[in-house]
């Protein structure tokens, strides 16, 4: 995986919640200007603007990357309110050191530590700085909770069915069936629940969508054009065939195996679109999700961990070189017609490099 994609996703990310906090901080300024006028009192509008979107978005740059880059994947496993009850902790402690620092002529609350530190003003500057926080934490959340691109869709763009062209990956963990007898379901829950954490990071950074969670497979989608750009939808693989093999001996140790995925890959249009009243959800409809499902069914027949069919194939390699192998023409269950097939080897395989 490319550190620098996680990077500029990270920093992406900051830059977009400070942009968020900087835009809270001008309403603010303006409530405040327009309260100092019904009162009476002269108030430089511009000055005010300028002095209080530089300052939140400074402490946004500064609060967003602490916790995007430092404390977000530390909090992944509370709950949000005891991970808000942590950073709040966290914002009080940041705050009392900077009263601190500050001498009290140049702080604008004035008085002593303790005067300050008790103080209405000082009170409501912390809530402020922890509903901001408080409201970053939300939208991150929310955001991974519905993947990559969620919000949109909540926000309704797929109220109405659109014909799309996208990509499909369908993954699945090989000898599940056994692995689940010998673990037992408790055990092998916790095993599922940590694999998915594993290349969850693969996922996002490829920026892939995550489809479907059923039982130990996941379906990912990418729309044609963001697949194809640097090969993302095979990177996106390989990541995770790198990452569990990086994890492999905390696999064996903790549970005596070391997982594998098998993985198929295709692409057609699809309509796109919200069914149900009640917990609603996105799905895809068309021949490309069910053409490649049955191609990762297939993976075991020819013993590869991972297949792609020849038409998408053929618009990836454009892109770069692959290491691949022809599989061959293969009836697949349900289709009247075979499908050529294609294999990505691992590095150094006897395999050529196709251009």
């Amino acid at each position: 995986m490319d550190p620098l994609v996680r990077l500029r996703l990270r920093a992406n990310r900051t830059l977009r919640i400070a942009g968020a906090w900087a835009a809270a901080g001008a309403l603010s300024a303006l409530f405040e200007h327009n309260a100092l006028a019904e009162g009476g009192v002269a108030s430089d509008l511009p000055l005010r603007l300028f002095d209080r979107i530089a300052l939140v978005f400074g402490v946004g740059l500064a609060g967003g990357g602490a916790y995007i880059f430092l404390l977000r994947d530390r909090l992944r496993h509370l709950a949000y309110l005891p991970a808000l009850a942590i950073m709040a902790a966290l914002i009080a402690v940041v705050l009392m050191v900077t009263m601190a620092w500050l001498p009290a002529s140049s702080d604008p609350f004035g008085g002593s530590f303790t005067d300050r530190l008790f103080s209405v003003a000082w009170l409501g500057n912390y809530l402020q700085w922890t509903a901001l926080m408080g409201a970053t934490m939300l939208m991150v959340r929310l955001s991974d909770q519905f993947g990559t691109g969620g919000l949109s869709h909540f926000a309704g763009r797929y109220h109405q069915p659109r014909q799309e062209l996208r990509i499909f990956m369908f993954l699945d963990m090989r000898s599940s069936t056994s692995i689940a007898e010998d673990l037992g379901h408790v055990r092998y829950f916790q095993l599922i629940n940590e694999l998915f954490q594993d290349i969850t990071d693969p996922i996002v950074y490829s920026r892939g969508e995550i489809y479907q969670y059923v039982g130990d497979e996941i379906s990912v989608s990418w729309p044609l054009r963001r697949g194809l750009n640097k090969q993302r939808c095979i990177r996106c693989f390989l990541d995770i065939r790198a990452k569990l093999k990086g994890r492999a001996s905390y696999y064996q140790s903790r549970y005596g195996i070391t997982p594998t995925f098998k993985a198929g890959f295709h692409y057609g249009e699809v309509t796109t679109g919200e069914v149900g009243l009640v917990k609603k959800e996105r799905i895809f409809s068309g021949d490309a999700v069910n053409t490649a499902a049955r191609i990762q069914n297939t993976c075991n027949e020819h013993g590869v961990d991972n297949l792609i069919s020849k038409e998408l194939l053929d618009l990836l390699l454009p892109k770069g070189a692959l290491p691949v192998r022809e599989i061959g023409s293969i009836a697949l269950k349900g289709k009247r017609s075979a499908i050529s097939l294609w294999t990505i080897e691992p590095k150094g395989s006897p395999a050529s490099a196709a251009q």
